[in-house]
């Protein structure tokens, strides 16, 4: 009993370490003062969205959909005036 709960233990162990983590999510940076959002499309024709990830001029961030993808990134200063 005891050697089948090792033998478990090891198992789950191996796995856990062998096992590859997700790729972490790259973003660009917001610039202080900015509202910016990142879009995620099915293709460079931008024909079907994904998902986005957008940071307000609050600083407020918003996820949407499935961040996977083609990437398309915009940002716009809180002023109003569009770069």
């Amino acid at each position: 009993m005891l050697r089948r709960i090792f033998v478990t233990a090891a198992l789950a162990a191996a796995v856990t370490i062998v096992t590859p983590s997700s790729p972490a999510l790259a973003l660009y940076p917001c610039p202080a003062d900015y509202m910016c959002i990142h879009n995620w499309y099915t293709d460079s024709t931008r024909t079907h969205w994904n998902g986005s990830h957008s940071v307000n001029c609050e600083g407020t961030v918003a996820r949407l959909g499935v961040q996977s993808g083609y990437l398309v990134f915009s940002k716009q200063p809180c002023d109003g005036l569009p770069v």
